[in-house]
């Protein structure tokens, strides 16, 4: 008896039109579907070009970065870097905006057809512990999933970047400049990485028999950087060298500091964490903990690789990905 599309679809659980659509090539499928469809085509011996089939032909995975987008350089070199390695690593990257996690994320992933999604990187630095559980108890947990969002003790798969040696590679190169006294400009401390970054600094002063001596808050926000400006300028006792948690709240202080007319090193060093692009362009170009974002795109896409090929429990790792610090002319 001639085998045909119905016979295939009943075996497979898939629609007879997603089956026409794997085996001609034709609509957005995913890397899972068609290789579930085409194994049971062989096994049926049911006759279709493999040079149709997208698999056949690049096997690539099909990847959807969701995060609430917004403005500034920390975005754009966050996609950036995304998109440059989904280009080396051969992955199909699409960006999809969410504006409220509480609201939108749930019924954005549901919405998600998993015939043409393979896995999905969250970028949501407002979720907590209780969102992310809340999120996996009503989304289909077969889903490749991670997060590049630092929260402690995950509950997915997470991969960010090395805060806490970012803030012991400032105090050390501070304290190797021969700078005396210390201070630090925060991020919002219900953030697991502002809380690391600032813990990575406090620790190296206090191991190397130094004393952080004045702490600001901020929200990672360029205001909030003139807003600590401020705040600094009335200090009768200033200290020698600052570290910022972000590149904006930086170029705010920065910029609030120069029409004061304070004088970058010499009278104040300062460096910064993120290292996009405003660093070098600024003047003085800012000193600062670099963090790429290639390689945090290359190896999420490996994590996700690995779940989708080997059907991994997602569970709760981090994975850091080492920083470095770029010196520049505030220091």
């Amino acid at each position: 008896m001639k085998v045909t599309l119905k016979d295939i679809a009943e075996k497979s659980g898939y629609s007879i039109s997603t089956v026409s659509r794997v085996l001609s090539g034709s609509g957005n499928i995913s890397t899972k579907v068609q290789k579930e469809i085409t194994k049971i085509a062989e096994e049926v011996n049911y006759p279709f070009s493999k040079s149709k089939v997208p698999i056949y032909s690049s096997g690539r995975l099909h990847i959807a970065l969701i995060t609430d987008f917004r403005e500034g350089e920390f975005y754009a070199s966050f996609f950036y870097g995304f998109s440059i390695a989904a280009r080396e690593t051969g992955v199909k990257l699409s960006l999809i905006d969410v504006f409220d996690h509480e609201e939108d994320l749930i019924e954005t992933i549901n919405d998600f057809d998993e015939q043409t999604i393979d896995g999905l990187c969250l970028f949501m630095p407002e979720m907590d512990h209780e969102d992310y559980n809340n999120l996996l108890d009503k989304i289909d947990q077969n889903l490749p999933m991670v997060s590049n969002a630092m929260i402690q003790s995950p509950v997915i798969p997470t991969i960010t970047f090395d805060g806490y040696s970012g803030g012991h590679l400032a105090a050390e190169h501070f304290i190797s400049k021969n700078y005396t006294s210390f201070g630090i400009i925060k991020g919002p401390f219900e953030k697991a990485e502002s809380r690391f970054r600032y813990n990575g600094f406090k620790d190296h002063l206090e191991q190397s028999g130094q004393t952080l001596t004045w702490e600001a808050d901020g929200d990672f926000m360029f205001e909030s950087g003139i807003d600590a400006y401020q705040k600094y300028k009335k200090l009768q006792k200033k200290p020698e060298a600052i570290f910022i948690s972000n590149d904006l709240m930086t170029k705010g202080f920065l910029e609030a500091a120069k029409d004061d007319g304070l004088k970058i090193p010499e009278e104040l060093a300062i460096i910064s964490y993120d290292n996009t692009p405003m660093c070098r362009e600024s003047y003085p170009p800012i000193s600062a903990i670099s963090t790429n974002f290639i390689e945090l795109g290359k190896e999420t896409f490996k994590v996700l690789k690995d779940i989708y090929d080997n059907n991994h429990l997602q569970k709760g790792t981090l994975n850091l990905i080492p920083v470095s610090l770029v010196d520049r002319e505030t220091t």
